[in-house]
């Protein structure tokens, strides 16, 4: 990570340069963090010929209009400029008007800010040599990537002002691919026709379809085109998990035992994280605050919970949130299992069975509980939580006094023994006689048949 951030800051000290730098990573991966947190802080400490760096940030996310960013810049420079400026350039020899600050001139006309000519320091204002500008979630703007890409290039070919993109390359290209897919489809399938290549079998309708919206709508190649000219170098964006995950745990520091809790179980939250299988800091962000309110309710109301209990509330509430929000899942897997033992019965029936779902299940524990042993692995009311944004106090007892009982010294009924627990480790003569404990049971009807057959 350190090499990364030195390479931004010599593209910033470097004397004269005529293009910008990307910075590419996944959504969610924490881009926007390591800008404000490290690459930002360092740049506005630099100082270039005796000045103090600037830096200008501006995220793209649902912008409309390219009107839109200079109304940013202008918002973020709160410079207020007028007539008066021809004053300026020609007392100081300038030619023309530096592109970013035209912008700005724009706006403060639009906002009747044209007053203030004895309070600007046009000098400071004119001088690029100090300023960065960052552009960040260009994926997510509501305007042609074309169009803020040649926007930006004004700055940093007529300007030559350092200017830093960050964005997610994979989610742009898949943008460009599919924007006005529907109107693509309609010109390239009119035009198929008017060359009477609709009635040729020899090639499938859908892909014939495909490549004439790829030659005819082809944006991949200027987006390509416009990148080579204006961007020089493309940096990947990989985290430092570990940091910035102890960054997200600094918010609970007002809760002295959520956050003991959590920086002693900090190892298992990455280990969770990594076995996501994702890099989305933000899912985990907003699991890591759901079960802040779960551990608070636990702690109100059931504060002898065992710690290995809380340990695996706090994998499950994470694991489920990846599981749902990122979409590997539809949310009726978890659905209609109401309770730990149904859970855990799935699991036993899943190696017999091949079903989707009880394949599914198997895999979800397989993978977040792997060298991790817990008796109470599902919690219906977080699954609920989770999945619906409600908080079901119902459904929070239930799995409480469940907990409790289940945890309490007793002697397991020898049916759970078959269903729910680990059956193939027992020792063959124990197997036996738990199986002739189950008979003796039914005979005596001490134990109701449904409990042997449970419907998956």
């Amino acid at each position: 990570m350190e090499d990364l951030i030195e390479s931004i800051l010599d593209y910033v000290r470097s004397d004269y340069t005529d293009y910008a730098i990307m910075i590419n990573g996944e959504w969610g991966s924490g881009k926007t963090y390591f800008w404000n947190n490290q690459i930002k802080k360092k740049i506005e400490s630099m100082k270039l010929n005796g000045k103090r760096y600037t830096t200008i940030y501006m995220s793209l996310y649902g912008i409309s209009n390219l009107e839109e960013i200079s109304k940013k810049i202008f918002m973020e420079t709160s410079q207020l400029m007028n007539k008066n400026i021809r004053k300026y350039m020609e007392a100081s020899g300038k030619d023309s008007i530096p592109e970013y600050a035209k912008t700005g001139i724009d706006m403060a006309n639009l906002f009747g800010n044209t007053t203030n000519v004895n309070k600007l320091d046009y000098a400071d204002f004119f001088a690029t040599d100090d300023k960065v500008l960052c552009f960040d979630d260009l994926e997510r703007a509501n305007v042609d990537v074309i169009d803020i890409l040649g926007y930006i290039n004004n700055f940093v070919e007529h300007d030559h002002i350092k200017t830093i993109i960050i964005c997610n390359e994979k989610e742009l290209s898949t943008k460009i691919k599919n924007s006005n897919l529907e109107m693509k489809t309609f010109i390239a399938t009119y035009l198929l026709d008017k060359q009477g290549e609709l009635s040729n079998g020899n090639i499938p309708m859908v892909e014939k379809i495909q490549d004439k919206i790829e030659t005819v709508f082809d944006k991949a190649i200027d987006y390509e085109r416009i990148k080579e000219k204006l961007i020089g170098e493309t940096f990947e964006y990989a985290p430092q998990f570990n940091y910035i995950i102890n960054g997200i745990l600094m918010r609970y520091e007002s809760n002295k035992d959520l956050i003991r809790f959590l920086r002693e179980n900090t190892a298992l939250i990455i280990s969770t994280f990594k076995k996501s299988g994702t890099r989305n800091l933000r899912i985990l962000k907003h699991a890591l605050n759901d079960f802040s309110k779960i551990f608070n309710e636990v702690n109100r109301s059931y504060s002898n919970t065992n710690n290995r209990v809380m340990q695996t509330m706090l994998i499950f509430t994470i694991a489920v949130s990846f599981e749902i929000k990122t979409g590997k899942i539809i949310k009726e897997r978890f659905k209609n299992i109401q309770n730990n033992e149904e859970y855990k019965s799935i699991l036993v029936s899943s190696r017999v069975l091949m079903e989707d779902r009880q394949f599914y299940i198997k895999e979800f524990d397989g993978n977040y509980y792997y060298n991790f042993k817990a008796d109470y692995r599902f919690f219906k009311f977080i699954e609920y939580y989770v999945r619906t944004r409600i908080f079901d106090m119902k459904y929070f007892k239930a799995d409480m006094e469940a907990i409790n009982t289940e945890l309490s010294p007793k002697k397991i009924p020898s049916y759970k023994k078959i269903l729910v627990e680990e059956y193939w480790k027992l020792q063959d003569e124990k197997f036996l006689q738990v199986v002739d404990e189950i008979i003796n049971e039914v005979k005596e009807r001490r134990t109701r048949v449904n409990r042997y057959c449970k419907t998956i």
